[in-house]
């Protein structure tokens, strides 16, 4: 009799979900994020909300870092190229945001991927300071549309027919739709033909080109798979605030996008990302007012100031030497020790 578990098609070896534990967690995991808003209340319903949005764009630069190899510090400026063309073209054609929101995706795509050009000819650090230049260009025409610092999103825009979408709780199902839909794609994209051929450049774009994968196509469309998440990211955000505020879309938020990806495990899509949001984005949020209050209270009013700093900096320094592929791989080891345990191999 065969023991372990055995394929005996092709369907079931390529399937996301291969084995009854997989469905067993889908099945719970589902349940609980349904039910999640009524468990929480509204406030860590808004942070679910905040961990969603992050983790689309998170995604979208872990497809081009983590599997194409690319460096970019501008995924927050995208992010405010959709925020602030969603608005725009839901106001221009007199519909409401989740209508605006795939034009804006769109768009993005293709700014980000003109962006990317310098990356045809650019490599590590280079691309990272022309990404950086990309940046500072995108906050200066982000000023000069938006010199108030403020762009009202009008609440006749988030309604759908007769639903109101001003809610929180409606916003976390929709985002939650949203952000499932784009973790499967990408998920299924990072499997696929253009999958293996950004890993392919990511690991020696020289060798990619020889065995015939046109590298600039590559890092072309791995731009416009960040842009498009980076501007799903960015229409999602606009349903869930009252205004645009430019500054929320500067080179900080570029920088934590990087370390998501950096500390949640670099090449893996979705987990990856997932994890990175949530101990970057929502897991900071929860700790910054106790730890800056803290550090007042003992007379330590300049590092409070630079707390965040501090701490980002240091998670991202420890995970770039210690653990190179971050949170997944720390789960990883776990999975693997609970597997075999009692045995050692």
């Amino acid at each position: 009799m065969p023991a372990g578990v055995f394929k005996e098609k092709y369907e079931e070896l390529m399937g996301l979900l291969r084995y009854p534990i997989h469905w067993a967690a889908l099945a719970a995991g589902t349940a609980l994020l349904l039910a999640l808003p009524l468990l929480i209340g509204p406030y860590y319903t808004s942070l679910a909300v905040t961990l969603a949005v992050f983790t689309v764009g998170a995604i979208g630069l872990n497809m081009l870092t983590g599997l194409a190899g690319q460096i970019s510090l501008a995924q927050g400026a995208l992010m405010g190229v959709g925020a602030y063309a969603t608005v725009f073209i839901a106001a221009a054609l007199h519909t409401n945001i989740i209508a605006a929101i795939l034009p804006a995706a769109i768009l993005t795509a293709l700014v980000s991927t003109l962006l990317g050009l310098p990356s045809f000819r650019l490599k590590g650090y280079y691309l990272a300071m022309a990404s950086i230049a990309a940046q500072m260009i995108l906050e200066y025409i982000f000023s000069v549309i938006d010199p108030d610092q403020y762009t009202p999103v009008p609440v006749d825009m988030k309604t759908l027919g007769p639903i109101s979408l001003a809610q929180t709780t409606t916003q976390y199902y929709i985002i939650l739709g949203c952000a499932a839909i784009a973790a499967l794609a990408a998920a299924n994209i990072g499997r696929s033909a253009i999958g293996r051929a950004m890993k392919a450049v990511r690991d020696n774009d020289v060798a990619a080109e020889i065995i015939g994968i046109d590298v600039a196509r590559v890092k072309a469309l791995a731009f416009a798979l960040a842009g498009f998440f980076a501007g799903l990211a960015g229409g999602l955000y606009a349903l869930t605030v009252t205004g645009i505020d430019w500054t929320a879309f500067t080179l900080d938020t570029s920088i934590e996008y990087l370390a998501m990806v950096l500390v949640g495990g670099p090449g893996r899509i979705v987990w990856g990302s997932l994890l990175g949001a949530m101990l970057i984005r929502t897991g900071w949020s929860m700790l910054e007012a106790s730890l800056s209050d803290t550090l007042t209270m003992m007379g330590l009013g300049i590092l409070a100031s630079a707390s965040k700093y501090i701490v980002l900096g240091a998670l991202v320094a420890a995970f770039l030497v210690l653990e190179p592929e971050g949170l997944i791989g720390i789960l990883r080891r776990v999975k693997e020790y609970l597997r075999l345990w009692p045995y050692s191999y």
